[in-house]
């Protein structure tokens, strides 16, 4: 059975979604406007459906064509990989990648590795999307590196990092204070700690007897784990950070673990990569969660 339409077309409608314009669009694809008019005009006769609602002031895609849309993007994509892989155009995994990153796991994980990456994949070229606290999937990204545990979604994901969340304070504060493996009465000591905590209730586990632990009314928050773990070490009462954060410092004596017997529930302090579950994985995707994978799996937050 023939198809309707045209695989040509599907470039023409997946840019004017992506950019939202016809002239976007065309830009993108470098090529006239006309071209891009045509093409939209004649997928949308071949299909017998309006895809894009266009009026002088405004675009709007239909239900129709944000179905078509998402089934158009993965034929797309499947086409690059099987072109790429059949034909020998591509010996290495090639094209633009957008990620998003939290300030923290940029800095002290993936910006020192950049020339390695750089070096391992010369023709990816990467759009880093670096925000403070929690990052997420966005439209205009490709992929992104997100913190703590992730609600059921259409979104794929792979674990990066799955560490622990740890009680941390400096050594002076917990000599002065008397702090060990014991269990505080209160947590009036936790004087700062990470934004995407507050209002939240946090399920601990202390000496085997399950507690939780409200935050919206104590102290400081920062959307930034680093910002904490150094207010920590100056100083500043005991807060709670993921390992990988604060390995280094806990090495060097800069930080001390206390409150040992009080835990958090599994997957508070996991690091994941997320993209859309529609989306098959070309060979520049997957190079970049392969190369997550990697520098994740070694030793220590930085290089």
């Amino acid at each position: 059975m023939l198809m309707r339409w045209r695989i040509d077309d599907l470039f023409a409608l997946c840019a004017v979604v992506e950019t939202g314009g016809v002239t976007a669009a065309a830009l993108k694809l470098d090529c006239p406007k006309s071209t891009v008019s045509k093409a939209l005009s004649r997928l949308e006769a071949d299909l017998g459906l309006r895809l894009i609602e266009r009026t002088s002031r405004r675009l709007r895609v239909t239900p129709e064509g944000e179905a078509f849309f998402a089934r158009a993007s993965a034929i797309l994509e499947l086409a690059e990989e099987a072109d790429a892989m059949m034909l020998g155009m591509r010996s290495a995994p090639a094209g633009r990648v957008s990620l998003a990153l939290p300030t923290a796991f940029s800095r002290e994980i993936f910006a020192p590795r950049l020339a390695e990456f750089a070096e391992a994949y010369p023709e990816i070229e990467l759009d880093l999307i670096v925000s403070p606290g929690a990052s997420g999937v966005r439209e205009d990204c490709d992929l992104a590196v997100v913190v703590g545990p992730q609600p059921d979604s259409a979104l794929m994901q792979k674990v990066l990092l799955g560490g622990r969340l740890l009680w941390v304070a400096s050594p002076e504060y917990a000599l002065r204070h008397r702090l060990d493996s014991t269990p505080p009465d209160d947590f009036s000591e936790v004087r700062i700690y990470e934004t995407r905590f507050v209002g939240s209730s946090l399920a601990l586990d202390v000496s085997g007897k399950p507690r939780h632990l409200h935050l919206s009314a104590r102290g400081m928050s920062v959307n930034d784990p680093l910002t904490v773990r150094e207010a920590v070490r100056g100083g500043l009462g005991v807060s709670f950070l993921p390992e990988r954060y604060c390995e280094t410092a806990l090495a060097a004596g800069d930080l001390v673990e206390v409150w040992q017997e009080v835990r958090f529930s599994e997957g508070a302090a996991r690091v994941a990569v997320v993209f859309p579950g529609t989306r098959l994985l070309s060979p520049r995707f997957r190079a970049v969660i392969t190369f997550l994978e990697e520098i994740c799996r070694r030793p220590g937050a930085t290089p």
